[in-house]
Formats: C-alpha cells, sequence, structure tokens
C-alpha cells in the first residue's frame, strides 16, 4: 500500500468515525450534550467545537491556506451547526487530501510553529480526532447515555467498509 493510500484510507476513516459519532450524539439529550464536567473541554459541545476548529485550522496548514482568516469562536449551545461544520470539515479533508501526490504528501510544509512533512500533520489531525472522540465517549459514560455507544476504532471501519461492500 502507497502512502497516498494509506492517508486516503485513514481520511475517510476520519469522516465515518466523526459520522458515527455525530449520528449517536444526535440521540442524546440537551442535558448530556451541554453539562459541564471536569474534562479537558469541559462538555461535549464543546470538545466538538474544538474539533471542528482544529480540523478546519490544520486544513489551512496542510493547504498552505492562511490561518489567520479562521473564526475559531466558540458558540455555546449550537451542537447542530457545529456538527455540520464538522462533517464538513472532514468531507473537506478527503475531497482534497486524497488529490495529493505521493511528492506533494511527502513535501515539508510550515505551521505557525513547525515544520513537518503534509502526511505527518494529515496523521496528526485524524489521530487529535479520534483522541477527543474517546473523550466525548467518556464524558457520555460519566452523564449516564451508555446505550448505543458507536464503535469508532480504525478496525471497526475495516469492518463496516468489507460488510456494506457485501451488501
Amino acid at each position: 500500500m502507497t502512502l497516498k493510500d494509506t492517508i486516503a484510507s485513514y481520511i475517510r476513516y476520519n469522516h465515518w468515525a466523526n459520522e458515527r459519532l455525530t449520528q449517536w450524539l444526535q440521540t442524546l439529550s440537551n442535558e448530556v450534550l451541554y453539562t459541564e464536567t471536569n474534562a479537558s473541554f469541559a462538555s461535549i459541545d464543546l470538545t466538538l467545537q474544538h474539533m471542528k476548529n482544529a480540523q478546519f485550522f490544520w486544513y489551512e496548514v496542510i493547504t498552505e491556506g492562511d490561518v489567520k482568516k479562521l473564526d475559531e469562536t466558540i458558540v455555546a449551545k449550537s451542537i447542530d451547526k457545529v456538527i455540520d461544520q464538522l462533517l464538513l470539515g472532514s468531507r473537506q479533508m478527503i475531497e482534497t487530501y486524497t488529490k495529493f501526490t505521493e511528492p506533494e504528501l511527502a513535501a515539508d510544509i510550515k505551521s505557525p510553529v513547525m515544520t513537518r512533512s503534509r502526511h505527518d500533520f494529515i496523521m496528526h489531525v485524524i489521530n487529535h480526532n479520534s483522541y477527543h472522540r474517546g473523550q466525548i465517549i467518556t464524558i457520555a459514560r460519566i452523564l449516564g447515555a451508555v446505550s448505543n455507544i458507536p464503535e469508532t476504532d480504525y478496525e471497526a471501519y475495516f469492518w463496516d467498509q468489507q460488510t456494506n461492500a457485501k451488501a
């Protein structure tokens, strides 16, 4: 498998996992979505907003755009809008990042604080989202939402893709 194939698979996985998580979140009460805890971003809502903002920040870095143009304002209790924007961002990642060539993926690019290969930054975004999806599920469990929790592991993505390909 080439670097391009690996990156494309992980990018599609990230969107799939975001979709599974947000579909489940839309079944939960506002109390669970907005209640603050001692988590790093306090609530599910605020954690999703952080994920959304990070995806757009890193999109600008990875495409060598302008991070200064971003609006990272936190808008409390706007979960539907945040979900739409998170999914928009992960679809945008698929549309853009899968078009990068092997040399473009290997190319060094600059973030505001470091220079790394484009594929390193792409993998960072995906890993970052995985980390926070886990936090969201933990917050939900602490608040009593323990039914129908989606599995969002990379392996579950493969299983889902294989199962749906047979259907």
